[in-house]
């Protein structure tokens, strides 16, 4: 009678683990994404996308694809073979993102034909990620415009686009540790754009274009740690409220040029074998700009500043004249080393234990459980 009631103790506790581990698996298939593989499961990574579920991922490994264009209308992620997967575009828009939430990495992205169109849009569009993309050879690399907020630019590399990174329309959005080069008008430009963040970017190789970073009707935002080198470097146009700190400009004809753009915060900037460090665009119709250029204690590293530092403590003795009610009243003697390859802050996130674990902390719970039960009845 005892081995009888053993025995069906231990089906007993098989059933309730098999039921347990059935219950889990179906709860887990419907809550994680599916992954769809470009050209295994599609040939085109169109096709891919507008197959795909929203939150689903699309992996598109190494190899040259031709698209007419890759339209995203709901949150997938779209992840390349660390720039070996190259998209051609042949339309005026390469990549086109109107949903939220969107995750593009790893591609390289080109027009079809040298110098047309814009590599990647995104418009009316909330936490949105576009990162780690080699993107060369357009009119426009990245657009981000239509009030669109909340969105990340990071870590791409851009090479030869007439326009690198612009912002139109579009506020509370970051675009940090970018990698511009040989841009023929400019690198990073805002127009009506505020509360944005601009941190560690570098800007090199700029042609006589407009400047490598520019703000146009633009408040309220942070420009700090970019590493600008050559080219009409930094202009403020209507702009007001905006701080800019740790930001390099180096071998350049201007340093900043600015017009109707006051009460902004420029400190612990270093301009460097720079031949004219501000120009107000205002000065000669006799409203010039009037900004801060020292947060009270530390100002600016100008290259032509001449006067003296008797007490040795890297602040300058007298003011930095700049021009017409345009001061740095504590200007820097010295510029620290120059970083050519600005890298985002580390963040740790969270610990979270994967599904599989959960399911088998359970299944081992409910065996020991099973165990013990089994122990108990055979003591009887």
């Amino acid at each position: 009678m005892k081995a009888k009631t053993v025995h069906i103790a231990f089906l007993l506790a098989v059933l309730l683990m098999g039921t347990l581990v059935m219950a889990l698996k179906p709860a887990r298939a419907a809550s994680e994404p599916s992954t769809i593989t470009v050209p295994d499961d599609y040939q085109k990574i169109q096709d891919a996308v507008n197959a795909a579920n929203s939150g689903d991922t699309i992996v598109v490994k190494a190899g040259t694809y031709n698209e007419d264009w890759v339209s995203f209308d709901k949150p997938v992620s779209l992840v390349g073979d660390n720039q070996k997967s190259v998209v051609y575009y042949s339309t005026a828009v390469g990549f086109i993102v109107t949903a939220n939430n969107v995750h593009i990495s790893g591609f390289t992205i080109a027009s079809g034909e040298a110098m047309q169109g814009y590599a990647i849009s995104i418009s009316n569009s909330t936490g949105c990620i576009i990162e780690n993309n080699l993107i060369e050879d357009n009119i426009v690399g990245i657009s981000v415009s239509g009030a669109s907020s909340g969105n990340t630019v990071s870590g791409n590399t851009l090479r030869h686009n007439q326009r690198s990174i612009e912002l139109f329309d579009s506020p509370n959005n970051i675009v940090s540790d970018n990698n511009i080069t040989g841009a023929l008008e400019s690198g990073i430009s805002l127009d009506s754009s505020p509360g944005n963040t601009v941190t560690g970017n570098r800007i090199s190789d700029l042609a006589e274009g407009m400047g490598a970073l520019m703000l146009w009707k633009s408040s309220n935002n942070l420009v700090s740690r970019n590493l600008l080198f050559g080219g009409n470097l930094m202009l403020l146009l209507g702009s007001s409220g905006n701080t800019l700190s740790e930001n390099f400009v180096v071998d350049s004809e201007y340093g900043i040029v600015v017009g109707l753009s006051s009460n902004n915060k420029i400190f612990s900037n270093y301009f460097i074998n720079v031949t004219e460090q501000v120009m107000d665009t205002d000065v000669s119709a006799g409203a010039p700009s009037e900004n801060s250029w020292d947060n009270g204690a530390e100002g600016n590293y100008w290259s032509n500043y001449a006067g003296a530092d008797s007490d040795g403590d890297g602040i300058g003795d007298s003011p930095h004249v700049l021009y017409e009610n345009n001061q740095d009243n504590h200007p820097l003697m010295d510029y620290p080393p120059i970083s050519t390859n600005p890298t985002k802050d580390s963040q740790s996130g969270g610990f979270a234990l994967p599904t599989e674990a959960i399911i088998a902390i359970v299944v081992a719970a409910v065996a020991v459980v099973a165990a013990v039960a089994v122990l108990k009845l055979r003591k009887r």
